[in-house]
């Protein structure tokens, strides 16, 4: 079994790519320097799959009056129409799977999140659309919404006060990158009839109210 992965060098891209290894399969992950999503690549070259995991993905902090055009058409561009193009253009057999990674703010948002926000929204759609259209050629298609997950980055980021702050708000404390990797290969290796559907792995934190 053989996958394409992009954003395979993250925190969760390298446990994803972790965990695909360890159960036998082949990952073809290429660097952002390998294959630019921000630009209008091809990827006829690369062989068959049997699966596609869309993992890349960045984050530009800033308020809607705010917003940088250039900035922002190339988050779009690596966090949403880069899955749509790999979709069309990777070869990927019949029966096989794919997994957009989201986020909460597919379904949510928060101040200055309006980019990353609007750029998930659309994975969610794209997801959805996609499944329907892949459905003919028995490929299923998925999206994994992580919460607050326990990477370095995350270590890097917050403090480790915030960090004990959002493990006593989170009803199973955060979750971590492994956790979203065996879903992905659930989804990859066992799934056969889920399609168009959006998991939320959040340790509970979206059912709190405000």
């Amino acid at each position: 079994m053989r996958v394409f992965l992009t954003g395979g060098r993250g925190g969760i891209g390298s446990a994803i790519t972790e965990q695909l290894t360890e159960n036998g399969i082949d990952t073809i992950a290429p660097s952002s320097s390998e294959l630019d999503l921000s630009s209008d690549f091809d990827c006829s070259a690369y062989p068959e799959v049997d699966g596609f995991i869309h993992c890349a993905g960045i984050n530009i902090l800033a308020r809607h009056e705010n917003i940088n055009a250039s900035e922002f058409s190339r988050l779009f561009k690596i966090n949403t129409l880069s899955f749509v193009s790999l979709c069309s253009q990777l070869k990927i057999k019949k029966g096989g799977s794919i997994v957009g990674i989201g986020s909460l703010y597919a379904t949510t948002t928060k101040e200055e999140r309006i980019q990353y926000t609007m750029s998930k929204h659309a994975l969610h759609g794209a997801v959805k659309t996609i499944a329907i259209e892949k459905a003919k050629e028995q490929i299923k298609v998925n999206m994994i919404s992580p919460g607050f997950v326990d990477t370095a980055m995350t270590r890097r980021n917050n403090t480790e006060q915030r960090i004990a702050d959002l493990n006593s708000m989170i009803p199973l404390g955060m979750v971590n990158s492994q956790q979203i990797a065996s879903m992905c290969v659930y989804l990859i290796t066992k799934n056969t009839s889920i399609t168009g559907q959006n998991f939320i792995i959040d340790g509970g934190y979206s059912l709190r109210g405000l």
